[in-house]
């Protein structure tokens, strides 16, 4: 914008003639006088013609370089030419943690701010292949552990972002809020040691300040739907957004991890000079839980999982670079389903679909025999797809349960390919990279 700005402004410059022009604009006799005059004007015209034309190339070929560097689009290989450095406990933002007696169904109370990390695995120079390193800004390969929204941590997914970065990609693996009060029918400890089966509250970690209709304070509207699983804290399943699978993953549970996987793209976004990226390449990959929040992230309204708290009511939004934008170029999904597109709808008083044209191109890898989230609960991501027209592939792992990560990718004749081969031609054709040994 300020190379078109400073080239027309130059462009009018030079096509607007001068106010002290001796030109005989009201027709008067032309002296000799007034000739010489014109005469030397013309000269000065033409010698600001070629300065102000000077200018215009200058500014024009500026702006063309500028122009080509930033809209160049970054070189990835297709080996392992890179080393990768791992830094840990990096801080993207804040979010609440509430801890305590008093924070029993979401009450919000005795809640306190935590700073959420996450892991940058950045390529290195490597003595063995002796690639230089990207010379401009790199692609971005995040990736958001699994565990059911209750365990895990950002190196469950080092392997898949490790081949990412070791092929030219930024990489980064986030922490997120956990909640580990357990699901369905499993135990969930108290601090007193009595065993509530299946008790939402978050015990170790503390509760989230989810208001309603997010949060599970309260049974008795009917008008809000809520989603718990019949237990202390949480209210009957209502209008079940699943078809076949065990995962009772909630929306209280989904919300501050979905929340804070939208905070870390952000992060990125607001830090990309310094981290040596292009936003405009971010791929997201996890797996179970995690995959479910690249589904969000795909998916989901930008004001999502942003503003149904307040910074008021939450402060620690305002360290979550809310000016961005939380969107992703394309992401992968290892044995993920449609619970976070399903229940944010549900929870919309518009009950608008999140399956729109604006959604992220998908990749989705599943086992065939998954119990915990099985390939069915793909199938509303899918169609969701197909009506809005976005790219979404779809791979099964025949004979394969949840977490198959060694599973290979049969191809349509035959031959079996590791999913990170397939994962890796399908960003590049998507977000259309130039790709190099």
């Amino acid at each position: 914008l300020w190379c078109r700005k400073s080239v027309v402004a130059s462009l009018t410059l030079l096509a607007t003639p001068r106010n002290d022009s001796p030109v005989n604009k009201m027709g008067r006799t032309r002296t000799p006088e007034l000739v010489h005059s014109k005469r030397q004007q013309l000269m000065r015209s033409a010698r600001s013609f070629g300065a102000i034309a000077t200018v215009v190339l200058v500014l024009t070929a500026g702006c063309m370089a500028t122009l080509t560097s930033s809209t160049a689009t970054p070189t990835v290989h297709s080996s392992p030419v890179y080393s990768v450095n791992v830094t840990t406990g990096v801080v993207y933002g804040q979010g609440l943690y509430c801890t305590g007696p008093e924070a029993a169904n979401f009450s919000q109370k005795g809640c306190v701010p935590v700073n959420l990390t996450l892991s940058l695995l950045r390529p290195m120079y490597n003595d063995t292949t002796k690639v230089p390193l990207p010379s401009g800004p790199m692609p971005v390969f995040m990736g958001i552990h699994g565990g059911s929204y209750s365990h895990g941590g950002a190196t469950d997914e080092y392997d898949n972002v490790e081949f990412f970065a070791q092929r030219g990609w930024l990489g980064l693996s986030i922490n997120y809020r956990l909640c580990n009060g357990g699901y369905g029918g499993s135990a969930a400890v108290r601090p007193n040691g009595v065993t509530d089966g299946g008790n939402l509250v978050c015990e170790k970690y503390g509760s989230f300040p989810t208001l309603p209709p997010y949060g599970n304070t309260s049974c008795g509207d009917p008008g809000v739907k809520t989603f718990g699983i019949g237990t202390h804290d949480g209210c009957a399943l209502s209008s079940p957004p699943k078809t076949c699978s065990f995962f009772g993953t909630l929306m209280s549970w989904m919300y501050p991890s979905v929340r804070d996987a939208k905070a870390a793209v952000r992060w990125v976004r607001a830090n990309a000079d310094q981290l040596g990226v292009d936003t405009e390449y971010i791929t997201a990959i996890g797996g179970s839980a995690g995959a479910c929040s690249v589904v969000g992230l795909a998916t989901t309204f930008e004001d999502d999982y942003k503003t149904e708290i307040s910074p008021t009511e939450d402060p620690t939004l305002a360290s979550t670079n809310l000016e961005e934008t939380s969107d992703i170029a394309t992401g992968l999904v290892q044995w993920g389903g449609d619970f976070v597109p399903i229940y944010t709808q549900l929870r919309d008083p518009q009950n608008a679909t999140r399956y729109t044209k604006a959604a992220a191109p998908l990749a989705t890898f599943h086992g065939s025999d998954d119990g915990v989230i099985c390939p069915a609960q793909e199938d509303t991501i899918k169609a969701g797809y197909a009506r809005v027209g976005v790219t979404y592939e779809q791979h099964i792992l025949k004979g394969w349960g949840h977490g198959a990560d060694a599973a290979p990718v049969t191809l349509p004749n035959g031959t079996n390919v590791t999913q990170h081969s397939v994962m890796f031609e399908f960003v590049t054709r998507m977000q259309k990279l130039s790709v190099t040994p």
